[in-house]
């Protein structure tokens, strides 16, 4: 088995029903001419035939050629009776051995060197199923005494080759519906509104509060769905600690009475809070910069021994440069209320989410993107690509993956899909009904059968189809 393996080529294709091969000719390394070459599967029989002609072969009279078809799928291998060509001592010592002595299995034949010569042979073995991908392959052998070969050579002459199919053999694919995302249902919707230094009085033109006090407005349109609203009031750190507690308190309650003077949360919970100094925006600001000693200035905020009233006082007298800039940059945008509301999520519409796809897929949830591919015909390159955008940006997902694995098998990507399908669960319906198409590609019908009835039980009409389908192929098989 070993020396046969040794010379095949992998060939792969999705197998369904019975084959057929044939070739024109071909020659031996010595020369052996081989025509109407028939591999041919019938019912459950596979048929070999050939016309070997040995005209152009010169055979030494104590020498013998044996020839030896092989059927192998470079796994499995079936050997077919050998055609031993004798030189004239050669046959007389088998004429001799014909007694019990000779092998059943071999035809014989006397050479009769320089003259035209051919000879017929057919043979049929029972079929079987690992002979759906396999090829002949001719073995020549020089004998001597005993019929111990000298050496060996090989030809493939043959590869079981399927006619055009008598069915629609495409299976037709289960696709995973990805849940909505529970996460997503609600969202936090945030809004700022900034006051001069030492104010609490909002100003709808200062800064930019005319687009914070729209986006309020456009959160609580309606009003439904508003849950809560936080409001939490700053006041920069540099006044006197004692005046910025009240007036950062004044400010979150200047916001609340903006939203009830505007109707806006009307019976909704709002919540205020307040803090004279924002150290944690100080402390990612400085973070975010390359400002001198920004890590010394951390340092200083975030000192216990220091009293939260003097570390202003303290950034001022230990880097005045660096304050003075943090004064004149950051600090306006520390006097300000921020608006936390809880709404609920509003998923975007289809040209929407087209445009986030684009730009950054993870802004969407699965459920989302699906949703989109779902615009376009399956199968089509939008469907396929989009599929396996999902499951680049979803790989942990099992819908992801088996909508993914789908799309390879239907591509023809059998080793793509396996991979597709590992650690997907084993009860879920539509990965049952891709496993299925999966064996069935690789000729397990037994096991693909077991799987489209486990998934029709599950629910996915499309093991229905699938199994009607293996039914016919497998009757086609027999």
């Amino acid at each position: 088995m070993k020396y046969i393996v040794k010379y095949m080529f992998a060939v792969s294709a999705l197998l369904f029903a019975a084959g057929a091969a044939t070739a024109q000719t071909a020659v031996t390394t010595n020369g052996v001419g081989v025509s109407d070459i028939e591999m041919e599967r019938s019912g459950g029989r596979l048929n070999v035939g050939m016309t070997l002609d040995m005209s152009n072969l010169k055979v030494r009279s104590n020498k013998s050629l044996r020839i030896t078809p092989v059927v192998t799928d470079g796994n499995e291998m079936m050997q077919l009776p050998s055609v031993m060509i004798d030189g004239r001592r050669r046959e007389i010592q088998h004429e001799r051995m014909r007694d019990g002595e000779l092998s059943t299995s071999t035809l014989y034949v006397r050479r009769y060197n320089r003259k035209p010569q051919t000879m017929q042979y057919d043979y049929n073995v029972n079929f079987e199923p690992w002979m759906r991908n396999s090829q002949l392959i001719l073995r020549e052998e020089w004998c001597s005494c005993h019929d111990e070969a000298l050496s060996e050579e090989f030809v493939t002459v043959a590869e079981l080759r399927q006619p055009a199919p008598r069915v629609n053999t495409t299976p037709r694919m289960a696709y995973a519906t990805p849940p909505a995302d529970a996460s997503a249902a609600r969202r936090q919707e945030t809004a700022a509104v900034y006051f001069p230094v030492n104010k609490s009085e909002i100003n709808p033109s200062f800064m930019d509060n005319t687009q914070g006090l729209d986006n309020l407005r456009k959160i609580f349109a309606g009003g439904e769905g508003v849950n809560s609203v936080r409001l939490m009031g700053y006041a920069s750190p540099e006044g006197p600690y004692a005046f910025n507690e009240a007036l950062a308190a004044k400010r979150a309650e200047a916001v609340k009475q903006y939203l009830n003077s505007n109707n806006l949360g009307s019976g909704v919970n709002v919540t205020t809070d307040s803090s004279p100094a924002n150290w944690d925006a100080v402390k990612k600001l400085l973070s975010e910069t390359c400002i001198n000693d920004y890590r010394k200035i951390i340092a200083i905020i975030d000192d216990p021994s220091i009293k939260p009233a003097d570390k202003n006082a303290e950034i001022r007298r230990r880097h005045p440069v660096e304050y003075n800039f943090m004064l004149s940059t950051w600090y306006p945008r520390l006097r300000v209320t921020d608006v936390t509301v809880d709404a609920p999520s509003r998923r975007p519409n289809v040209d929407e989410a087209k445009r986030m796809l684009r730009d950054d897929p993870s802004q969407l949830s699965l459920a989302d993107i699906y949703m989109i591919a779902l615009t376009y015909e399956k199968g089509s390159k939008e469907w396929n690509d989009i599929i396996i955008l999902a499951v680049d940006t979803y790989p942990q997902s099992p819908e992801a993956r088996v909508n993914a694995a789908n799309v390879s098998m239907a591509n023809g990507n059998y080793a793509k899909a396996a991979a597709y399908l590992q650690g997907v669960p084993s009860t879920m319906p539509e990965a049952m009904n891709s496993r299925g198409i999966l064996a069935m590609s690789q000729g397990n019908y037994d096991e693909a059968m077991s799987l489209f009835r486990q998934a029709q039980q599950a629910g996915v009409s499309e093991a229905t189809y699938n199994i009607s389908l293996l039914r016919e192929l497998m009757q086609l098989g027999k």
